[in-house]
């Protein structure tokens, strides 16, 4: 069986690299993988030495990556080279190219995860692109969904109109949070699912054996450390790192691209890749973030943690704390913060998570039946 997956796969992004990674591994347990090479800009931008837009916000992100240059280089070499050796990937191919031509020879094709049904992450005008709704697809081919997020968008009425007809003649959906899950069961009736996030699907040793990441050389720290992994900066982090730098007695080390790690840090490393991401989780004493995907590898990982909530787009760690009974790492005040505890390794949400694994790869398993699937059940 051939599938043909599409998600966000081409940003100087950790999460979504590694989320498309972790898919492409499991769809290969069912046939032969290809990543379809989508060319969006609006994506592919984050790859650009300096990022132009003609605003000023896109003048002050010029400005930004003109004072990091050589790191935010050295790291866009390693995406890049990560990106060669680990995916595959069709002929790269323009919205036209799809919407017109189609995309011929596969048996299957599967809208990945990722905020993919999130107009405002994939189109400088907030459009919904029918590509990552598999529009292109050949006629009479099985089209499924899997982890498809929407992030915190809110679809008007015209939007969800094109939505639902852009859903019609899939044969499963899944969604990655509980709330897109409620959104979507109640515009088509029913019959979606909810699953991980398909860098969960991995477990740790599939992570690290799999991409020899013990064997990566890199500078990283000798001494142990507490990590610090921010995406949205929100103003919480500088008391949180401030709080945990207090009871551990241990550096702050900062994994972030950007000019500032949002905190007082010993050190913050601008130019880390993927390989490097993972082996700073790896060795992590204990771990403070604002991100998804930096919650998602704690987890998988076995690191104590602290999630500092981006406030409106916390759906994600709400869905993914909620389901493992481990909200009250979500923090999202002061005061919660001052009562945090879990300093130290646990354990209780092993066996739920294994448990939603589970789910979540019967759900591949049930949406391939009949091409293949049986032989790949055996190997999950």
């Amino acid at each position: 069986m051939k599938i043909a997956l599409v998600t966000i796969h081409n940003a100087n992004n950790y999460g979504a690299i590694f989320q498309a990674f972790a898919l492409q591994e499991v769809l290969s347990r069912y046939g032969e993988v290809e990543i379809v090479d989508y060319e969006n800009r609006h994506v592919s931008r984050s790859f650009d030495l300096v990022r132009l837009k003609p605003t000023l916000h896109g003048a002050l992100g010029a400005g930004k990556d003109i004072f990091r240059i050589l790191p935010r280089a050295r790291a866009i070499k390693k995406f890049k080279a990560f990106i060669r050796t680990n995916f595959k990937l069709t002929d790269r191919l323009s919205q036209r190219d799809l919407l017109q031509n189609g995309l011929k020879d596969f048996d299957c094709y599967v809208a990945g995860s990722d905020q993919i049904w999130n107009p405002a992450c994939v189109s400088d005008r907030r459009e919904i692109d029918p590509v990552y709704f598999l529009d292109f697809a050949s006629n009479g081919c099985r089209k499924i969904s899997y982890a498809s997020s929407l992030g915190s968008y809110v679809y008007d009425e015209n939007e969800k109109a094109i939505l639902k007809n852009l859903l019609r003649d899939f044969s499963n959906i899944s969604v990655r949070e509980k709330s897109a899950k409620e959104f979507l069961d109640s515009l088509l009736g029913g019959g979606v699912s909810h699953v991980l996030d398909p860098t969960l699907l991995l477990s740790m040793e599939e992570w690290l054996v799999r991409l020899d990441v013990n064997n990566y050389k890199a500078k990283l720290p000798e001494e142990k450390y507490i990590l610090l992994y921010t995406v949205p900066k929100v103003p919480l982090i500088r008391k949180a790192v401030d709080l945990v730098a207090k009871k551990m007695k241990l550096k702050i080390i900062s994994l972030d691209q950007g000019l500032s790690a949002g905190a007082a840090v010993d050190r913050q490393i601008r130019d880390a890749g993927p390989l490097e991401f993972l082996k700073l989780f790896a060795g992590a004493e204990f771990i403070v973030t604002d991100s998804f995907h930096g919650v998602c590898f704690s987890l998988n990982f076995n690191k104590p943690f602290m999630a500092i909530s981006p406030g409106k787009h916390s759906n994600r760690l709400e869905s993914l704390l909620g389901g493992l009974g481990l909200i009250n790492r979500l923090i999202g005040s002061e005061d919660e913060l001052k009562g945090f505890s879990g300093f130290e390794s646990d354990c209780s949400y092993r066996e739920a998570l294994q448990s939603m694994r589970e789910a979540s790869l019967n759900y591949l398993t049930r949406s391939l039946e009949g091409m293949g699937a049986q032989s790949a059940r055996l190997n999950l």
